[in-house]
């Protein structure tokens, strides 16, 4: 099914904190920008701090091919931020089918989530220069709106248990986390959102866990909790607050 999603992407951004910021503008990449992602992603990669945090693809081109607007937007697109001509960031939004075997609808129950009804909140990346200026929670919702547009309403998005900030950046605009296991043998957490839905906890079975014990997460997800909360230690440690799902 074909839909035109442009309008729900903003020609500008806001808010932002530098006055330089406010004339970033945004668009549908194309498959002509293919270069320009792959560019940007090796800037970001090569300087991660954490090896685990984000993992290369084993095909890099097509990854970013797969993401880039087509005329049916059969397997994904991506948003595009730029300051003047240069690609300063983007974040990719998958469009799995609902048999593809890479659907990550398929490790959540089947009340919770339907697989023709998911979208993937793929790579988002900000080349440093313009990083803390809320661009990503910006790309997150302007990813939403495009998936909806799209016909989607249950969106997934995969995380390290070491990238704490974008784990707790999704869980700013309401992201939970449904689901923790090895996905192609690298430890993840599953955050999903539906912004339609009426989501329910029972307040009263409350789990504190370590954000670095996946396996304690794990076995609560597996027993019907969710991660809704985080609680910040020292450093980059943390804890995350489990509850069990009720609606």
């Amino acid at each position: 099914m074909g839909f035109a999603p442009q309008p729900a992407i903003p020609p500008r951004l806001w808010p932002v904190r530098e006055e330089r910021l406010q004339q970033l503008r945004s668009r549908l990449l194309a498959p002509a920008d293919a270069d320009a992602v792959m560019g940007l992603r090796e800037q970001v990669l090569s300087d991660l701090p954490h090896p685990d945090l984000y993992v290369r693809e084993d095909d890099e081109p097509g990854f970013v091919h797969l993401h880039l607007a087509r005329k049916d937007a059969r397997g994904g697109e991506t948003i595009g931020v730029f300051d003047a001509d240069r690609l300063v960031a983007y974040a990719m939004l998958g469009l799995p089918a609902a048999g593809d075997a890479d659907n990550l609808a398929r490790y959540f129950p089947a009340h919770v989530a339907s697989p023709a009804r998911t979208a993937h909140l793929a790579s988002c990346m900000v080349l440093k220069p313009y990083r803390g200026h809320h661009l990503q929670r910006m790309l997150l919702v302007a990813r939403i709106a495009l998936g909806q547009a799209h016909g989607r309403s249950f969106f997934v998005a995969m995380v390290s248990l070491h990238n704490h900030a974008s784990r707790h950046n999704m869980m700013r605009e309401g992201m939970r986390i449904g689901w923790v296991g090895q996905i192609d043998g690298l430890k993840r957490q599953l955050l999903a959102i539906e912004p339609d839905g009426d989501w329910r906890f029972d307040a009263v079975e409350r789990h504190l866990v370590d954000g670095q014990d996946w396996q304690g997460q794990s076995e609560l997800t597996r027993r019907g909790c969710w991660g809704v909360a985080h609680q910040d230690l020292r450093g980059d440690a943390d804890r995350l607050v489990f509850l069990r799902r009720t609606a």
